[in-house]
């Protein structure tokens, strides 16, 4: 699996890795993490991404047949996740929730 570091820097794969599998870099930044794939030599439309809870699948099928899996935290904001693919490379944006902030209830009285 991959994890994200807390800088915005790449984080190294700590799961296998085969020859055919892209490399997978994670960047974070104060309002998102941003997953970016080399795809070169991968079909358009043939790249799928899937957010199911914490895991979020990057694969593709056709000559380049591929699978990566990594976990996710849970301040990601899964309704707002988009990718896009641009001249080969992949880059799948993660936004964060925006931190609990605790309000004021005002009382009514009656």
């Amino acid at each position: 699996m991959l994890g994200i570091n807390k800088k915005n820097e790449a984080v190294a794969t700590a799961n296998e890795t085969r020859p055919s599998s892209p490399s997978l870099d994670v960047y974070e930044n104060d309002g998102e993490y941003l997953v970016v794939a080399d795809l070169a030599g991968v079909a358009q439309g043939t790249a799928e991404v899937t957010l199911d809870h914490d895991r979020l699948v990057v694969s593709a099928s056709g000559t380049r047949k591929f699978r990566r899996e990594l976990i996710v935290p849970p301040s990601v904001e899964a309704d707002k996740v988009s990718a896009e693919m641009k001249a080969g490379v992949l880059s799948v944006h993660l936004p964060k929730r925006a931190p609990y902030q605790p309000r004021q209830i005002q009382v009514r009285t009656a």
